[in-house]
């Protein structure tokens, strides 16, 4: 029926004609059951549903790549506040790319870019994902969230 009640075992003619009369479709929802399952509905609403359902889960979690940019003469107090940031997002469950991009002179020193980098992994106690890499002119560590 088209208020929702089951019509319950019916002849296929009359449930066509009761699609007819209703000015809806006659929809076969599992042909492998006996007697198979019908249902009177607006087919194009129906499918508008499931295509809107398989939308909606097509979508699984991903845990987003958040980004900290720390500078090579970044001061203790700025290193906390970034911290800081960064731990939220941790929590959020999100990873973590921390990196300082060396610019001029700063070429010269990607150990000390290195050490400050390590020293902002210890601060926020993070899991170690990607350890620290040397990619040109960047310098950085991806950090996970611990596990509980």
């Amino acid at each position: 029926m088209d208020d929702g009640r089951s019509a319950g075992v019916v002849s296929t003619d009359q449930a066509r004609y009761l699609a007819e009369q209703s000015g809806l479709d006659l929809v076969e929802l599992n042909a492998n059951a006996t007697p198979p399952i019908t249902k009177l509905l607006d087919y194009n609403k129906y499918r508008y549903q499931q295509e809107k359902h398989a939308r909606g889960t097509a979508k699984p979690k991903t845990n987003d790549l958040k980004e900290v940019r720390l500078s090579f003469s970044i001061d203790s107090h700025d290193l906390m506040i970034k911290a800081k940031r960064a731990m939220e997002f941790l929590e959020e469950g999100h990873f973590i790319r921390v990196y300082i991009q060396l610019r001029g002179r700063e070429n010269m020193f990607p150990d000390k870019a290195k050490q400050r980098l390590e020293q902002f992994q210890q601060t926020v106690d993070a899991v170690v994902e990607q350890p620290v890499t040397h990619l040109g002119k960047r310098v950085q560590i991806i950090l996970k969230p611990k596990k509980k």
